[in-house]
């Protein structure tokens, strides 16, 4: 056996502690520590908010919501649409878009977010340069995409206030 000691092998994050990033994502475990196998990340969104549609072509990903409920749209416009909270998990596989948003008033919503591979974490990473420069290089670098063209007609139908963790050229949105 390796020589792990608990300090290597334990974390006990309270809730909004991690490594900061750009966005409202704290990084938890980094892929580095996990044999690049996946990262773990915990996440939060603000009422009202959108997560964009996006897709990512090597990462596979699962949610599991702490507090609070997200709804989720999993295979693009026309897809499933579904309620997560408290306790549930949700997959979304590689290669198909999906979002979520957070349809309350007046609560946040917290959740762990777990990814395969480095891929998602880069782009997190990344978003520090800012969302709109970042978007062009995370297609070209990392495969993940974001369909733009699907924000404004989602923010009206579901009464949203704008995108969560948006980021640009460093302002937080």
């Amino acid at each position: 056996m390796s020589q792990f000691t608990s300090n290597d092998l334990l974390i006990r994050p309270r809730l909004g502690e991690g490594e900061t990033t750009a966005t409202d994502m704290l990084i938890i475990a980094r892929s580095t520590m996990l044999g690049g196998d996946f990262s773990i990340m915990q996440g939060t969104i603000g009422p009202r908010k959108l997560l964009a549609p996006h897709t990512h072509e090597h990462e596979d990903q699962a949610v599991f919501v702490i507090s609070g409920e997200l709804e989720f749209e999993v295979g693009g416009e026309g897809g499933l649409r579904f309620t997560a909270g408290p306790g549930d998990y949700v997959l979304k596989p590689r290669g198909i878009e999906h979002c979520f948003w957070n349809m309350s008033e007046s609560e946040t919503v917290h959740y762990i977010e777990l990814s395969g591979r480095d891929g998602f974490e880069k782009f997190i990473d990344g978003r520090k340069k800012g969302l709109v420069r970042w978007q062009a290089e995370a297609h070209l670098k990392l495969d993940i995409d974001t369909n733009f063209l699907r924000i404004p007609k989602l923010l009206k139908r579901h009464k949203l206030t704008g995108l969560a963790a948006a980021t640009y050229g460093g302002a937080e949105q």
